[in-house]
């Protein structure tokens, strides 16, 4: 198999080989920086590539006698680590470390079907790889002048490379880059900090030596030292770090093996039959509400079979701790983070429908499955498309006639203004939102209680749209019949779904149902366009109508402003003359009375002169 190198003769590509064996870089990274990128080639044992290397300088070889071109194995004992990748592609492609991965993810007991790895190396290794190419610039101007370390294969690619066939064979799965399941090696390297230092007096504004504490790692990271290093020329890279890369006194160690695997989506319906239970746990300043929750009801079962870290649940909307669910139920997905079980038939999942079911009656669950995880995203698409059926138990301060129950029945598309519920306004925006009330009707219970049924847009407040919220919906069941109303029960019979709906049988239609279908869908088209025009025209309308009534707001308010303005300088200018006339008044006043003082001190003076002169 040819050598790929940047090197055009086989005389300077031997030179090259010797001059990395020199710096004491192992066969793979020589490999790199030759230009290799084969994966093919990096699989060999370390042995047999360097056996190819010393082919390459013996083939090559035109003067013998010549010091550089003597076939003498310079290259790095298995203890002396490689100045360029740090040890790690040497001693961590041995086969004692890829039986300790194997070890540690058998023992984790995952279940995968194919596996990638993913490495986190030390930064610094960046700077090394750097300071050998700017090395080999000083030596072969020529051959890598142009070369950049996009050029070199990077280490982790080819720890993988080589890694990924030998753990396949040992784990019975195939090394799949797509796969699902990793497994993820952290190495560290002490000196990272040390060597990265350089970076402090270089990028003061990049590196902030106060935010990070020393040691950490969280100074350094790939992405700031990759572009410091892009905008470091190399006069400057060879005043502030060692031109080649010394050799490491300790080689980096592998800290942490990890497997993670990607979420699994469990989906379904739920029913709750509970007034006292909420959907989610409920916690006040730390402390626990309710005794249990709709989620761990069902999450504390799963957790058994999927054995996965932890869980992320959802639902399409949510109901009041006091509301019940009820009809087809409420749709719901959990995320099930890192699992360890992800393998189950249809028959086990409904098994698992059967243990939730069977442990409490407060909720049941229907439609359990697993889905895929662009399925999710039908849970919150069309949020406002969806629509909801509900039963209230109401109340009215005074007896309502069947005529008023009749023409509340009748009405249909009641266009709802809502203010934010003030029972919800600790936690969610102050709005105003437009919601519709599909259909409504009324049924008397006796004098004081009516049953009111009503399909709704999602998202609508049916509580504060019976009693009101102080007037913050408008209108309401209050303003509708005249009476005042609040309601004391709560349940959701339905949330409707375009996917609900069953498609129906198709059967041979003849030319005159054909013509009559063809008229519908065309007559419905208009009717849609027609629809879609007069709703844009209302939605123009209504933000001309807000800007003109922003304008005139803003006009009113700078006049007002200005009024304002204008009456506080005049206010000012009158304090500020009242201000000078009561100063000069009291100034002219202090005078005289200081001059009656002197006048009268004065005489004073004169008289007790006078006594003494008498005397």
């Amino acid at each position: 198999m040819r050598v790929e190198s940047f090197a055009n003769d086989d005389s300077t590509t031997a030179d090259i080989i010797t001059c990395l064996e020199k710096c004491g870089c192992c066969p793979r990274c020589i490999f790199r920086f030759l230009g290799e990128k084969s994966a093919s080639r990096f699989k060999c044992y370390q042995e047999t590539l360097k056996e190819t290397l010393n082919d390459m300088k013996k083939r090559s070889s035109a003067e013998p006698d010549t010091s550089d071109n003597i076939d003498v194995d310079m290259s790095p004992s298995n203890d002396q680590p490689c100045p360029a990748c740090l040890g790690i592609l040497q001693q961590y492609l041995d086969k004692p470390f890829l039986t300790k991965i194997k070890d540690y993810v058998t023992k984790a007991e995952y279940e995968f079907k194919s596996f990638l790895c993913s490495l986190t190396v030390p930064v610094c290794v960046l700077i090394r790889e750097r300071a050998v190419l700017v090395h080999l610039r000083d030596k072969f101007k020529s051959v890598y002048e142009s070369v950049t370390e996009a050029d070199i294969a990077r280490v982790k690619d080819v720890w993988k490379w080589t890694a990924g066939p030998l753990l396949g064979d040992s784990l019975l799965v195939p090394f799949d880059q797509k796969s699902n399941f990793d497994i993820a090696l952290m190495f560290n390297y002490p000196r990272t900090f040390k060597e990265c230092e350089m970076f402090l007096d270089y990028q003061p504004d990049v590196f902030k030596r106060r935010k990070f504490k020393r040691g950490q790692g969280e100074l350094f990271n790939r992405a700031n030292v990759g572009k410091a290093l892009k905008e470091m020329s190399d006069q400057r890279l060879r005043r502030a770090f060692q031109i080649p890369p010394t050799i490491p006194k300790v080689i980096c160690e592998c800290d942490d093996i990890r497997c993670t695997r990607e979420p699994l989506y469990i989906a379904g319906r739920y029913n709750k039959y509970n007034r006292f239970l909420s959907q989610t746990p409920w916690f006040v300043d730390g402390k626990r509400k309710s005794e249990s929750s709709v989620e761990e009801k069902i999450c504390d079962h799963l957790k058994k079979h999927f054995n996965h870290s932890d869980s992320k649940f959802s639902a399409s909307g949510r109901e009041d701790v006091d509301v019940l669910m009820l009809g087809t139920g409420r749709p719901f997905v959990v995320e099930l983070l890192d699992p360890h079980k992800v393998t189950f038939s249809k028959e086990a999942v409904k098994n698992i429908q059967k243990e939730i079911n069977a442990a409490s009656s407060e909720v049941q669950v229907r439609h359990l499955q697993i889905v895929t995880k662009e399925a999710t995203n039908n849970l919150k698409e069309g949020e406002m498309e969806k629509t909801k059926t509900y039963s209230a138990l109401c109340w009215s301060a005074a007896v309502l006639p069947q005529e008023k129950l009749e023409e509340i029945s009748s009405m249909t598309n009641v266009v709802l203004h809502q203010k934010t519920p003030i029972r919800v306004l600790h936690r969610r925006p102050l709005a105003t939102r437009e919601r519709t009330v599909y259909t409504m009707s009324a049924e008397r219970i006796d004098d004081h209680h009516f049953k009111l049924n009503l399909e709704t847009q999602a998202g609508t407040y049916i509580k504060e749209f019976v009693h009101g919220d102080f007037g913050r919906t408008t209108p309401n069941m209050s303003t509708l019949t005249g009476v005042e109303c609040d309601i004391f029960q709560l349940d959701v019979l339905k949330k409707h779904f375009n996917r609900d709906r069953q498609p129906e049988k198709v059967k041979e239609n003849t030319p005159t149902e054909n013509i009559s279908i063809t008229y519908r869908k065309h007559h419905h088209h208009l009717q849609k366009t027609s629809a879609t025009l007069t709703e844009n025209i209302t939605v123009t309308y209504r933000k001309h109508h807000r800007h003109l009534q922003k304008t005139h707001l803003q006009k009113t308010s700078a006049s007002l402003t200005e009024n304002i303005t204008i009456t506080y300088r005049k206010h000012q200018q009158h304090l500020q003359k009242t201000s000078a006339t009561l100063t000069e008044n009291i100034t002219v006043t202090y005078r005289k009375h200081h001059h009656h003082l002197q006048k009268t001190s004065l005489s004073l003076t004169e008289n007790i002169i006078l006594n003494i002169t008498d005397k």
